[in-house]
């Protein structure tokens, strides 16, 4: 289930204020592929995105280590993991303002081994979780977050990913309105999400560990629609109905 970490560390949202206030406006901010040498700024942001009472198994330090090595292009089973920053064009080296990751939910992959290696990297390109997303605190209330937010969906959306989901804490509403005020769905506690890739029907919920899942469809011909069976309510990836006053297909 989404939850488990392909290395154990929980890299999540911690709270609204890791994001930014809402009503902030865009910022003209330079999003890009994390790099070796952005160290210091993405370990700083992963333990904003983290929080100070979240338990660190591998610790922000590690994924910043990996990041300083191989880049944010960082390969993992089954699919691709990808680490953007948002850089502060004015200050000396560009430094991290915002940090975005998303990659695979593997551990979820693995349950589905009958579908062998060829139909588990089907499902890793066409689902991904927003692991982490933060931005520094002297950069917030301008659009980082909600630009960093789009960069990484745009660049999933790109390589054919068709879900994207966020785990966020139960009762943090700010961080739960700010992604519903972003497209997403959220659902309800240990609510399951349905998707169908290739004709295998994936299910998966957050895993019952104190976090609710905001799903969002990337394809502009699908959307996340609650369903209503006797036995209880599930999100499912269905056919975008026409909008009641343009007839056009959408989220």
């Amino acid at each position: 289930m989404p939850g488990d970490r392909h290395d154990g560390t929980p890299f999540l949202p911690a709270d609204a204020a890791a994001l930014e206030r809402p009503g902030s406006s865009a910022v003209a901010a330079m999003i890009r592929l994390a790099r070796p040498g952005d160290r210091p700024g993405v370990e700083a942001l992963a333990r904003v995105a983290l929080g100070a009472d979240a338990e660190m198994p591998a610790g922000p330090g590690a994924f910043a280590t990996v990041i300083d090595r191989h880049g944010g292009r960082l390969a993992l089973p089954h699919g691709t993991g990808y680490a953007l920053v948002a850089e502060d064009g004015e200050a000396a080296e560009g430094a991290p303002i915002g940090l975005a990751y998303t990659c695979p939910p593997v551990q979820l992959i693995d349950q589905y081994a009958e579908l062998g290696a060829r139909g588990q990297r089907r499902l890793a390109g066409a689902l991904a979780e927003l692991e982490l997303l933060a931005v520094a605190e002297h950069a917030r209330g301008v659009g980082v977050g909600t630009a960093l937010l789009a960069a990484a969906e745009e660049r999933l959306r790109r390589g054919g990913c068709r879900l994207v989901f966020a785990k966020v804490r139960l009762g943090d509403r700010p961080v739960l309105e700010w992604y519903r005020s972003r497209g997403y769905l959220l659902a309800a506690h240990r609510e399951p999400v349905t998707i169908d890739v290739d004709g295998a029907m994936i299910v998966f919920d957050d895993g019952g560990d104190g976090y609710r899942l905001a799903v969002k469809s990337l394809d502009p011909t699908r959307q996340v629609h609650r369903g209503s069976p006797r036995t209880g309510t599930y999100l499912a990836v269905t056919p975008a109905r026409p909008s009641p006053t343009t007839g056009r297909r959408g989220l």
